[in-house]
């Protein structure tokens, strides 16, 4: 075997698993919490505790994880997530230091609930009822000290 190709085979068994994206066996699981598991305000805040420089955090659909998008990655400890339609999503996060990936935290859950049409109606009517009695009383004391 021309010494070419030993040298070739070495370099890639010894570089090889540098580049693997397997989990690391030591590496613990950070611990991902969000600030309310039913979002009614239209957003949430995760955050995470982990030792990794980076990490990076997925979203699903469904708990399975089987068409996760990437919701973030980088080095923050913590992440608000707005503007999602109602209903359920999961996330779950792994940190990632030098080329080795740690494993997956367990999923979490957190539930959009945007007000109903007819509830947000009545704020509005509400907002307007209480707009229109400040006015009112302003214009009547600005009246009685003319």
């Amino acid at each position: 075997m021309p010494v070419k190709h030993l040298l070739l085979t070495a370099m890639v068994a010894l570089v090889a698993p540098s580049l693997n994206a397997s989990p690391a066996d030591d590496a613990v699981a950070p611990r991902l919490s969000v600030d309310n598991s039913l979002a009614t305000a239209g957003f949430y805040r995760l955050s995470w505790e982990t030792g990794n420089e980076r990490v990076e955090l997925q979203e699903a659909t469904e708990p399975g994880f089987v068409h996760p998008s990437m919701a973030y990655t980088g080095p923050d400890r913590a992440t608000v997530i707005s503007g999602k339609p109602s209903g359920t999503r999961f996330y779950r996060i792994r940190g990632l230091d030098n080329q080795r990936v740690g494993p997956w935290s367990e999923p979490l859950a957190v539930t959009v609930a945007h007000h109903s049409l007819s509830r947000a109606l009545l704020f509005l009517g509400l907002g307007v009822t209480v707009f229109i009695a400040t006015v009112l009383m302003i214009v009547r004391g600005s009246d009685k000290t003319a």
